[in-house]
């Protein structure tokens, strides 16, 4: 089964190429243990701090200490407890996007998520910026045309360590549709893949309209990120993909196919190993381990027809499969999920 993800727009190898990550770090990411304490704290704010800026700093000093650990809870904070005002976007009146404004209503577009960030993180000493700019958001749009526009999306800068990181609460509050009135309607899911993001795991959606805030290496032009294709988020989150080997292939050759893979949350699905490639050479083995959460089994599809199943290791969450071919196929990674629902994860090809 494929499915597509709309994000708010408005306001092949051998075995050591193929290794992704290390058992130890993906299972860090898959148990979300870092956070999990911070998460659930922060899930249960008493309602009647919720809109006063300072109580809501305090509550969540009592439990974040780290620049990191701050963010975090802001943003899961914001992700949460803030939904997006669709319906401002479909009458075009909006609202007070202020951060006390948003605040007290609850609701935002981007510029409101972005800009109560801002004013929690400085309360709670981070060296945090509100960013403007350009956003790509639909994986399944062919072009991009940002020539005399304004940009379209709000999002946050902070600095952790040495290191800017890039936040963006709105994104990680849920996803936009159209309606078949061609009306935005928002579902509010909250999603880990934007939170912490690095500068070149950033740059395939968001482009910020003060250039001096790109910190890739090259720094591209607006056009250039036009062209630059947009390499879903979780390609990364996931560590399917490292994100600045990633830059520098698409940039040096924009023809360039990866994997392509659908919508997963970072605590639910982590590559241990994967060919990063889109077409695998035949005669070669390519080997696949992942952890997957929520799984009854991983099968690999060839032409459409189910071949293999996934080695599972007893009582665990980790699959692996070792896979080697002579012929032209297409080829699926699929899970069957508790529900006994069939959903494709992964796809490559040997055409």
């Amino acid at each position: 089964m494929r499915y597509t993800v709309y994000f708010l727009f408005i306001c092949c190898t051998s075995f050591i190429s193929a290794q992704n990550l290390t058992l130890d770090a993906a299972q860090d990411l898959f148990d979300n243990s870092k956070y999990s304490e911070i998460d659930a704290y922060v899930r249960v704010s008493p309602k009647s701090i919720e809109k006063d800026p300072d109580l809501l700093v305090s509550y969540f000093e009592e439990i974040a200490e780290t620049d990191l650990e701050k963010a975090r809870a802001i943003y899961v904070w914001l992700a949460e407890n803030i939904s997006y005002d669709a319906k401002a976007i479909n009458k075009n009146k909006f609202g007070d996007n202020s951060a006390l404004g948003v605040l007290k209503s609850r609701k935002a577009v981007c510029q409101g998520y972005a800009k109560l960030f801002e004013l929690l993180g400085k309360k709670m000493g981070l060296n945090i910026q509100f960013v403007s700019g350009y956003s790509k958001n639909d994986v399944q749009e062919e072009s991009w045309n940002f020539d005399d526009e304004e940009g379209d999306h709000a999002w946050n800068m902070i600095k952790i360590g040495d290191d800017w990181r890039v936040f963006d609460a709105t994104w990680g509050a849920g996803s936009g549709n159209d309606d078949a009135r061609g009306r935005l309607v928002f579902t509010k899911e909250y999603s880990d893949n934007w939170f912490n993001l690095s500068p070149y795991e950033a740059i395939f959606s968001h482009y910020p309209e003060d250039t001096s805030l790109l910190l890739t290496e090259p720094r591209p032009s607006l056009n250039k990120f036009e062209s630059l294709q947009l390499i879903p988020i979780y390609s990364f989150t996931s560590n399917l993909l490292d994100a600045k080997a990633a830059f520098i292939k698409a940039l040096k050759k924009p023809s360039a196919k990866f994997p392509k893979i659908y919508p997963v949350e970072p605590s639910e699905f982590q590559v241990i190993r994967a060919p990063k490639d889109f077409r695998l050479r035949k005669r070669k083995p390519h080997y696949f381990e992942f952890l997957a959460k929520g799984v009854v089994d991983i099968f690999l599809y060839l032409d459409d027809e189910n071949t293999e199943t996934f080695l599972k290791e007893e009582g665990e969450n980790h699959y692996s499969l070792q896979f080697t071919t002579r012929e032209e196929l297409d080829i699926e990674i699929v899970v069957e999920t508790m529900d006994g629902d069939l959903f494709t994860i992964l796809e490559y090809t040997t055409r």
